[in-house]
């Protein structure tokens, strides 16, 4: 089901778990600004992201991204030392 308001959304990040191996998900980016998250296993957390999501993008989707979802995004790509560059 595709929400009111999105037309088409581009994958601009791998979610990786904790392996540095396996993808656990991927960040769309909607061009509406909005960010959303594809899981591939919901058992599986994400402790990686590839690329890191630039600080401008976090900024502009905050409006219509739920609060929790860009706190996470945030934190993966503000791990210093802990991606996969």
């Amino acid at each position: 089901m595709v929400a009111k308001g999105r037309g088409e959304a581009l994958a601009i990040a791998r979610l990786i778990g904790s392996d540095r191996t396996r993808t656990v998900g991927w960040v769309y980016l909607w061009d509406t600004a909005e960010l959303a998250v594809l899981w591939l296993d919901a058992c599986d957390a994400a402790a990686f992201i590839h690329p890191p999501l630039r600080p401008e993008v976090l900024a502009e989707a905050r409006s219509s991204t739920p609060g929790a979802l860009i706190d996470l995004l945030a934190v993966l790509s503000h791990a210093v030392g802990k991606n996969l560059d």
